[in-house]
């Protein structure tokens, strides 16, 4: 589980934590998908020391402690003792004593003193500096300094110091000299305790003062008032001058109570620290200290990030002179007679310095070793050229200098777009072409404007052409439908011809009738001119002959009137039925020329409609060109601005 924790939706890129954090590589920024700048935390960077909780003015760092389960452990009626830290002084400023009653009054078993911790640290310090002559150490009450040692200064392992932190050195006596065997809850200012607690295996829940602080206000515990007394004291012993441990320089004045001659010098505070701690590193050993005392917060434990307080520090040192000015009167209290420490006798009666010891572990990750080369292509991808370029050091990255970018940059944990510098150039180069991109733009537009112009005159010849075939077809379709009228008509004298071409046809039959009779008669004529001649030659008793062909001839001269009469009626039915047909051919060829006249207008419509359908399809194919020419300057225009 990670204990710094980061609200992305927060975090807005400033590098105030960056800029606090005194670990490299702790924190990696990155470009998220919408292009914002975000600064994550790489865990096994990480020393939890809290600054950038502290720098963070958006909330968009905060911190895991252990305050819900051990709650919930004590609820469910679990054996838990609590070790108190002296900075409980600054957080509950005046009610402390309340609030540690409070938890007692929930079912908290003991509550301990780590002042008195506090002492045997200092106690185990000088046993051990004089058990090793010559050793120079550097002190470990600090959770986030031995982080910071074992993740990135594995170098300084053989010079921290073995003793443990006062809270340890109060577990430990705790549970081997008086052996409670329940679990253990520290009340502690340091977030970074978390990893020393799981390290060592001696303590079960890191409760930060600032969690339960705020627990209290949102259950509404109200506390009594500074004032007010309080039953509370610790279960066995409280602490001496241990209780200063948390203001600064607070183990050096401890040691030197016992040990004035002791080379002891302090630094607190990351901007200080860290440095000094790198330096110590090549520092030969004639000029180390005997005890190099650090502390990550500048003013000690007291202003640690789980206090919780935003006290002055002239208000914090004003209550811990107080707590100062109480133990050295306990202090002097403690004495025999003779001027002896009649506590540090119970220690040297009691206690075993090995059993307040710890080791260390080179937690150190890969580190990628980076060249000057790849420090050089770093500084080309901030566009840094000059050295002026490379050493404008405004800090705004986070980094104390330009090649710390270009080192984190080559590192893969930092974006050239978090340099400040390379940003502003981008601006001035985005501007100017953004201003190369406005005048092109601004042409287009211009062309775009005398295109559109094009276009609606093109649009209004097409709406022009399309009213004049919309008034052709209107003609056209009077003009077929008088082509309809005159079809019809032609029907009606189509069939007056065959009615007329039929009575013809019967006239002809009666003629063939006719023809057919008077050949007959013919016939008979000549057969009777014949009986005639015969008769003639006879004489006499041919007088009835004569009579007899006197009558057949009468019979064939009627019958040949009526032939000749059938035959006269019958030429006037033909000639009136090819009367008839002429006057229907007359009709039929009338409508004919008036249908060829309805066909040719009909027919020029049609050539109308088609020259006005090519103007359309002209100025349609005008317009078509048009909107790809405008397309075309869309598209330039889109990958301009898109660049």
């Amino acid at each position: 589980m990670s204990l710094i924790t980061v609200d992305k939706d927060k975090c807005v890129g400033c590098n105030a934590c960056v800029r606090a954090c005194p670990a490299p590589e702790a924190n990696v920024a990155r470009l998220d998908e919408s292009g914002m700048l975000r600064i994550t935390i790489n865990d096994d960077k990480c020393i939890r020391c809290g600054a950038c909780v502290k720098a963070c003015t958006h909330g968009a760092r905060g911190y895991e402690d252990d305050l819900e389960q051990f709650l919930h452990d004590l609820q469910a009626g679990q054996e838990i003792a609590v070790i108190a830290a002296p900075a409980i002084k600054i957080a509950f400023d005046g009610n402390w004593r309340h609030a540690l009653q409070w938890l007692r009054n929930q079912g908290i078993h003991k509550i301990y003193d780590v002042g008195f911790g506090a002492d045997i640290c200092t106690w185990a310090h000088l046993r051990y500096l004089q058990a090793h002559p010559g050793t120079k150490v550097i002190s470990q009450p600090c959770a986030a300094v031995v982080n910071y040692v074992q993740r990135h200064k594995p170098e300084l392992i053989p010079h921290m110091s073995p003793v443990h932190s006062p809270m340890l050195c109060l577990v430990v006596y705790i549970r081997k000299y008086l052996g409670y065997k329940g679990k253990i809850a520290a009340l502690s200012p340091c977030i970074a305790k978390s990893d020393e607690f799981h390290e060592t295996g001696l303590v079960d829940y890191n409760v930060t003062m600032e969690r339960l602080r705020n627990y209290f206000q949102e259950k509404g515990v109200d506390l009594p008032k500074v004032k007010v007394h309080s039953e509370f004291e610790f279960d066995a012993y409280q602490g001496l001058e241990g209780s200063i441990y948390p203001k600064p320089g607070g183990l050096m004045q401890n040691l030197l109570i016992h040990a004035p001659d002791l080379s002891v010098i302090t630094s607190e505070g990351p901007e200080r620290l860290y440095p000094e701690l790198d330096q110590y590193i090549d520092q030969e050993k004639k000029y180390l200290p005997d005890v190099f005392d650090v502390l990550n917060c500048g003013d000690g434990c007291n202003s640690g990030p789980g206090v919780g307080t935003d006290y002055e520090r002239f208000e914090m040192n004003a209550i811990m002179h107080d707590v100062q000015t109480y133990t050295h009167q306990m202090r002097m209290k403690n004495r025999t007679k003779k001027g002896a420490d009649k506590q540090f006798a119970m220690f040297d009666a009691e206690l075993r310095l090995e059993d307040f010891t710890r080791g260390y572990v080179n937690k150190r990750t890969a580190v990628k070793n980076i060249t000057e080369r790849e420090i050089e292509q770093a500084y080309e991808a901030l566009g840094k050229s000059t050295e002026t370029e490379r050493n404008f050091d405004c800090h705004a990255c986070g980094y104390p200098s330009c090649r710390e970018m270009a080192i984190a940059i080559a590192k893969g944990i930092n974006e050239r777009e978090n340099c400040h510098q390379y940003m502003l150039s981008e601006i001035r180069r985005e501007r100017q072409k953004v201003s190369e991109i406005n005048e092109r733009i601004s042409g287009m537009n211009q062309e775009l404007l005398e295109m559109f112009m094009e276009l609606a005159e093109s649009i209004a010849n097409v709406r022009k052409e399309t009213d004049k075939i919309q008034q052709t077809g209107e003609r056209n379709s009077n003009e077929m439908q008088a082509v309809v009228a005159h079809m019809n008509e032609l029907n009606e004298l189509n069939r007056s011809i065959t009615a007329s071409m039929s009575d013809i046809n019967k006239s002809v039959e009666k003629y063939n009738e006719m023809t057919k009779d008077v050949e007959k008669i013919a016939g008979d004529i000549n057969l009777l001119s014949l009986n005639a001649s015969i008769e003639a030659a006879r004489a006499g008793d041919a007088g009835r002959g004569f009579a007899v062909v006197a009558s057949n001839i009468r019979d064939l001269s009627e019958s040949s009137k009526k032939s000749v009469g059938s035959a006269r009626e019958n030429d006037e039915g033909i000639h009136s039925a090819i009367s008839a047909v002429k006057v229907v051919v007359d009709k039929f060829e009338s409508s004919i020329q008036e249908l060829v006249e309805a066909i040719d207008v009909t027919m020029q419509g049609t050539k109308d409609t088609a020259e006005n359908s090519e103007n359309i399809r002209s100025s349609v194919n005008q317009v078509h060109g048009m909107t790809e020419r405008m397309k075309g300057l869309l598209e330039e225009t889109s990958r301009i601005l898109n660049g």
